[in-house]
């Protein structure tokens, strides 16, 4: 059976513009400096804990700040969109007899929550997995323990995403990957995961139902 691993945030919602609005709040507290959303899309990388110390987050800040990021998003998620063509792709894939994913750095628990939040995914995924902990690490090990789980062949599955670590994630369990544009990362710093870059997800469904991409 055919596969499909989503990225959650970026990728399905638009949730950037929250995700520096709650940056911006915890750094004007802490007397940090400004980030607009250029800066962001730019500077923004996993693990998490190296963009903040490119905006001079020290080690010993990094726990609390992360925390209370976290706790901004969770009150500011509620009033996130969906991206415009991230249903009906979704529904495609399903329509099709895809297997659907979501593999996501953000916590397990607010994941389930967030993805419950929009109707017109129910039934969509099979499973919906995030981490245990709220410091948007890696994703590798989960994507990997999911495929193993599955048995799911890396040649019949796509990672679907919107940063250079989902093309990581992808490399990692043996899948090829797309990544979209608009998301947390800027065009400019997606071509250096040397994967395809598509303008929308509409895109990336209709070059794999098209069979065009095998």
């Amino acid at each position: 059976m055919k596969t499909i691993l989503w990225d959650w945030n970026g990728t399905l919602i638009d949730d950037t513009e929250l995700t520096v609005r709650v940056n911006e709040q915890v750094f004007e507290r802490r007397g940090y400096g400004h980030v607009t959303v250029e800066m962001y899309r730019r500077l923004f990388r996993f693990p998490v804990k190296e963009y903040y110390t490119l905006l001079g987050v020290s080690d010993e800040d990094f726990p609390a700040v992360a925390r209370e990021w976290f706790e901004g998003y969770c009150r500011g998620y509620r009033d996130v969109p969906l991206w415009p063509d991230a249903a009906e792709t979704v529904h495609r894939f399903h329509e099709a007899g895809w297997r659907q994913a979501i593999v996501s750095a953000s916590n397990q628990e607010e994941l389930r929550k967030q993805v419950a939040l929009y109707p017109e995914l129910d039934g969509m995924f099979d499973a919906v997995m995030g981490l245990s902990h709220h410091l948007a690490s890696s994703k590798v090990q989960m994507a990997l323990d999911f495929m193993r789980q599955i048995g799911a062949d890396p040649g019949e599955t796509w990672f679907l995403g919107d940063t250079c670590h989902d093309a990581e994630v992808a490399a990692a369990i043996g899948c090829p990957c797309y990544l979209v544009s608009g998301g947390h990362q800027c065009d400019e710093v997606l071509e250096n995961a040397h994967v395809p870059v598509c303008a929308s997800r509409r895109q990336v469904c209709d070059l794999l139902l098209g069979g065009e991409v095998q």
